[in-house]
């Protein structure tokens, strides 16, 4: 037996080796840049934007709000249709059962119902929501609007959490002022002690009387701007030069901008009915837009078709408008005397009959009475369309979910002949509003969205939009977070983690430059750009290797300067080399796909399997 062991180590070893030596020793590939412009366009940084869209837990997943169905409407449960494996998500928090407590539709605060909690001489009322996470250290603040018929209640609020041996740990404490009969909001600040993903919130009402409670809420002191501070630092570094705010619940759906304004607890929540769930109201255009400024984006806003011109004029005026304006005196009252000086405005979200044709240019003279700088962006395009608002707008924006990409480029081919062959050649170009490899593959299949391979495909969409720079010039992919497995960060209550996608993404934001490049035939396998800084010191060229075995990339940099070489560079791989296309990253591993540093030597740099590298030369 200790021989035979010896013989497996020495073959473990054996393989080992073998295995690196592949890394270095693959195929030796000749790749010719050429000092010549691929076209005459520029890859604009606005190629790497992302989406924010009002389904299920994206947004719910980056807000800071800890307490699900704050105003006791209820939880909804997603739609049929949507993938789901019935695991629990941030759209499911909801308060215990209890027979201490029940909903009350008699004079809520907010909405059509609070929550009654009766306290009995000897028994507490108590009203508790589990499965909170907190950190030790952390303060929460906490906050809700209460009423009562007995002023000597005494009422407090604490999180907590179960041992082993079946006992409670105060976490964190707090006493709340009398409460009168009147609706009041009061407010506390709740020290955690310990760390946990299984807190739970506890309000208690202590000697004989009823507590109404409404509009609770529950966040770490931390947020940025009520967002979670996780979330703001990983998007930062993602940089998405744009971020979009849109989606089907805009438009149309629950979603009215006017009613997610102002002080979110007056706000109602709303059934989205495409896609099920609730949506609380607590993130309208305003908090995405101080979400833009907290992670350096620029905002792109959808309007609504449904809600009519006026209304889109309105919500121009709301964000851009100076504080002396109908709209922007309201704006001033919320808070924010100076205007948001939002850019970006799209006509809707995938519409394009033709009613939406025929009312298109309403919209945009709207839109540019209420702010005539305004950039304004197509729905669905089509060559009626173009000819009725070409003269207002700056960009038609077809949607992409396919892996086709040949399909993908033909489509694209037909809206620059129609673009460059319009009188509007000069004035307007293709905004790709949302992309990604899938829109509607549910089941199982939806999960192709964590993978390695998903994200061996958008490094090639992207190096398809490199290739059409000329006429597409901002692109948002979607979604930024969970989204049914598409989010490129996954969120739970007590953290995140950054799927392959998000790697990909980034690596393209930091390295690419402006000016394409025209290179050599590329080896089957590999899909490949280049492009250059303006002044030709610097040459990044984007290679991903969709085989399952590495490459020895030599790049020919002959017709540059004297001294262009290889400099150095980044790879988006799998750590441990398995070379399985559907590798992901997990709550167990957060970082088994990422960026690692690119080895080269001399004009050689290594192409691992399935990778994408950004090659930098200098």
């Amino acid at each position: 037996m200790a021989y035979e062991r010896k013989c497996l180590v020495a073959r473990i070893v054996f393989v080992a080796i073998l295995g690196i030596a592949a890394v270095g020793f693959g195929e030796t590939v000749d790749l010719v840049v050429l000092n010549k412009p691929l076209n005459a366009g520029r890859i604009n940084p606005m190629l790497y934007g992302g989406f924010v869209e009002l389904l299920d837990d994206v947004v719910p997943g980056m807000w800071a709000e800890m307490l699900g169905d704050r105003d006791f409407e209820g939880v909804v449960p997603t739609s049929n249709w949507t993938y789901h494996l019935g695991a629990l998500d941030l759209c499911d928090r909801d308060w215990d059962a209890g027979d201490a407590w029940t909903y009350d539709a008699g004079n809520p605060w907010n909405g059509a119902r609070s929550a009654k909690v009766t306290a009995e001489e000897g028994r507490p009322g108590r009203l508790t929501q589990s499965r909170l996470a907190v950190a030790k250290g952390m303060t929460y603040l906490f906050s809700g609007h209460f009423r009562s018929d007995a002023t000597d209640l005494a009422v407090s609020v604490r999180l907590k959490a179960l041992l082993p041996d079946g006992q409670w740990m105060i976490l964190g404490a707090a006493t709340l002022p009398a409460i009168g009969k009147d609706w009041t909001r009061l407010d506390a600040k709740l020290v955690s002690t310990g760390a946990t993903d299984r807190a739970v919130l506890e309000i208690e009402a202590v000697g004989r009387g009823v507590l109404w409670a409404d509009m609770l809420s529950l966040m770490p002191a931390d947020n940025v701007e009520g967002w979670r501070l996780d979330v703001v630092e990983a998007i930062r570094q993602l940089r998405p030069p744009v971020l979009r705010w849109g989606g089907s619940s805009i438009d149309p759906g629950g979603y009215k901008w006017k009613e997610a304004i102002g002080d979110r607890d007056r706000r109602p929540s709303y059934v989205n009915p495409y896609w099920g769930r609730r949506d609380s109201g607590d993130v309208g255009v305003e908090e995405f837009i101080r979400f833009c400024r907290a992670v350096g984006s620029e905002p792109l806003v959808c309007i609504s078709y449904a809600d009519g011109p006026q209304s889109a004029a309105d919500l121009v005026e709301y964000c851009n408008g100076s504080a002396d304006t109908t709209w922007g005196t309201v704006r001033a009252k919320n808070g924010y005397p100076d205007p948001h000086a939002v850019k970006y405005w799209q006509l809707g979200n995938e519409v394009g009959d033709a009613e939406v044709t025929g009312r298109s240019a309403d919209f945009c003279r709207a839109i540019r009475k209420a702010d005539p700088q305004a950039v304004i962006f197509t729905s669905f395009p089509s060559p009626e369309l173009l000819d009725r608002v070409g003269e207002f707008i700056g960009y038609l924006c077809p949607h992409y979910y396919t892996s086709d990409l040949a399909g993908v480029e033909s489509d694209i081919r037909r809206w620059r002949d129609l673009v460059v062959n319009s009188r509007y050649r000069d004035t307007v170009r293709l905004a790709v509003t949302e992309w990604n490899i899938n829109a509607g593959n549910w089941g199982l299949g939806r999960g192709k969205l964590y993978t390695l391979d998903c994200a061996l495909f958008e490094a090639q969409f992207l190096n398809l939009l490199h290739r059409n720079c000329d006429i597409v010039t901002i692109a948002c992919r979607s979604n930024l977070a969970n989204s049914f497995c598409g989010g490129t960060i996954q969120t739970n209550a007590a953290g995140l983690y950054k799927i392959p996608a998000y790697y990909v993404m980034q690596l393209f934001r930091d390295h690419s430059q402006p000016a394409p490049l025209t290179i050599s035939q590329v080896p089957a396998g590999l899909n490949v750009t280049a492009c250059a800084s303006e002044d030709h010191k610097r040459v990044v060229v984007f290679a991903v290797n969709t085989r399952k075995e590495p490459v020895e990339m030599r790049i020919d940099l002959s017709q540059w300067s004297a001294g262009l070489k290889i400099a150095g560079g980044e790879v988006v791989g799998d750590t441990q080399d398995r070379r399985q296309i559907d590798i992901t990253n997990g709550w167990d591993r957060p970082e088994r796909v990422k960026t690692m540093p690119l080895r080269f030597d001399g004009q050689v740099a290594t192409l691992p399997a399935l990778s994408v590298s950004a090659v930098e030369c200098e």
